[in-house]
Formats: C-alpha cells, structure tokens, sequence
C-alpha cells in the first residue's frame, strides 16, 4: 500500500474540511499497540483496529480465527481535524514504527450527525449492581436494581461496545462500594466517570490530554445530571492528591510510563482498576506497578484483552 499523497495534489479534486475521512496506519499484528499510541500521541484517542480476513468458503469453526497478521489502525476525523493533526501524526509515526504505511479516503456522503444510530445498541454490563449504557435514540426503563447511564458516542473513547471498557465497568460495579474518591485518568467519553458516581462514590476527578475528550466526558456528565459530583479537567494524574480508586483505560505502554504518578495517587488501601491492554502485555504493566510497590488481585478477561485491579 502506498502513502496517500496530499489533498492538494494534481488531480484531486478539493475536500471540503467538513467531509469525513477515514486514516488509517497499514501494520503488522506485533505493531497494533505502537500505532495505537501514535494517534493517542497526536490526541486522538478513538482509533480502531480492522484486521484483514482471509475468505473463507465457510464461517470459521470454533477456536479458529481467519484473520490475517495484517491489519490497519484507523481514526475517522473531519478534513480539518486531519489537517491539523497530519504532520505531527506523520512525524510520531515515523519516530515510533519503522516503516509506516499511510492510507486516506473520504467517506460516503450521508447525515454522520445521526449515522451512528445504526452502530450503537444498549450495552448491559452484569454485577452486583448492573449498568445499562443507553444511547439517546433508543428508549430504555431501568428494571430492578439497574443503573443507567445516558451517553451519547462522540469523539472521544468509551461507549461500553469495547472490550477493555466493559471490563472497566464490570470491576467499577464490584469495586465501588460508596463514599470513595475517584480519579479516572484518560476518561474519554466519561463512561466509567459517570459510572463511578451512579454506583456511589462520593466524589470524581474525571482527567484527559484531549480537549475533545474533556468536552465529551463534562457533556456525558451533564446528560446524567452528575456534573456537581463529577468534575472534568483537561491534564494528567494531579500532583499531591490521593484517592480511594483509580480508573486508567489506556493502553500499555501508557500505563506503563504511567506507574509512578498512578501508584503516588492512591491512598493506602486502595485499588486501581487499569485497562486496555491485551493478555500479551500483562506481565508487563504488572511488574511496572509492583516496582511501586502495588499488589496485583485480580485479573478480568473478554477475549484478548485484560483488566487488571491492582491494591497499594
């Protein structure tokens, strides 16, 4: 696959900075997490995974996967936001993989204000107190002990379709017993800030590097009438402040730079639920918090990936 060339190139006709562009990093499998880490890098935080399937005259047996070690990274930005992000995404890129294979196109034109009705269904995530992920275009009344949380998918990560989010959210329901103090760094949506709240803690520090991010995490705090409980600031772990639990949806390289500052902040006691990262690297990210003297006890699995609660 060739590197797609500039917009501006002869031939092309123009693109307007509204239109929907899909961007994607070509890699291998082994280099699925460094890509990823380009884009958080540059502050885009959503990124995907596509892998190439092989085609099968039949659906795969059980236990058999058909994809191939080839796969793409994708983000899907707005011509403006591509623009601004392109140089330092190229740049990063070319800094953390050693040979990147860029791939853009535009998307089909259609109304993407209300296109991701058709990918967004109810998440329900079973616990001692289940939570329900409602998207607004679908109407839902809570039954029994249930604990509903209103989000509307933006860009930012975190709408409960993902792996490592669910884990989160799974753990957040054993884990917060109320009273707490929270601090959810990387928090994206706001998913697992809001879900803290509504199980009971006293107070949440909500924190992510991405405007976009702190503007999507303060609207999902809004939609859940939470925004006196749940506080969202745009910047890293703060200095100096302990809590009772953490939340760190990452990835692993992240949560490994991230060991000494998550490990400061938390109280003696407390717990600290990190996710994002696959069952490759969890001997990784374990012996990077034990070094700070934290206590692995307990890991959670979906497919792949892992979440794993660590204990000061």
């Amino acid at each position: 696959m060739t590197t797609a060339s500039s917009h501006a190139s002869a031939g092309r006709s123009p693109i307007s900075r509204s239109t929907l562009l899909r961007i994607a990093l070509s890699v291998e499998a082994a280099e699925i997490e460094a890509a990823i880490v380009v884009w958080e890098l540059v502050g885009v935080r959503n990124s995907s995974v596509e892998y190439r399937i092989d085609e099968a005259a039949e659906e795969p047996w059980p236990g058999h996967d058909n994809r191939t070690n080839a796969a793409e990274v994708v983000a899907y930005l707005d011509a403006g936001q591509w623009r601004r992000l392109e140089a330092a995404a190229r740049t990063t890129a070319r800094r953390i993989l050693a040979r990147p294979l860029w791939s853009e196109s535009s998307m089909p034109e259609r109304d993407w204000r209300t296109a991701w009705h058709e990918y967004f269904a109810i998440v329900r995530i079973p616990g001692p107190r289940p939570l329900v992920v409602r998207p607004p275009h679908i109407a839902y009344e809570a039954t029994g002990d249930e604990l509903v949380i209103d989000l509307t998918p933006a860009l930012a990560f975190g709408t409960g379709q993902h792996q490592s989010t669910r884990l989160c959210l799974r753990l957040l329901s054993q884990h917060v017993r109320g009273g707490e103090r929270v601090l959810d760094v990387g928090t994206g949506s706001g998913i697992l800030a809001v879900a803290a709240a509504k199980l009971g803690a006293d107070s949440v520090l909500a924190v992510d590097i991405d405007p976009l991010a702190v503007d999507a995490a303060s609207q999902t705090a809004r939609q859940n009438q939470l925004s006196a409980q749940v506080e969202v600031q745009e910047g890293s772990v703060p200095d100096g402040r302990r809590f009772d639990l953490l939340t760190a949806n990452l990835t692993a390289d992240i949560l490994q730079h991230l060991a000494p500052s998550l490990s400061a902040a938390l109280q003696p006691g407390g717990r600290l639920i990190a996710s994002g990262l696959i069952a490759a690297r969890q001997a990784d990210v374990a012996t990077a918090y034990r070094a700070h003297g934290l206590r692995l006890s307990e890991v959670e699995a979906e497919d792949d990936w892992r979440a794993l609660v660590f204990v000061a």
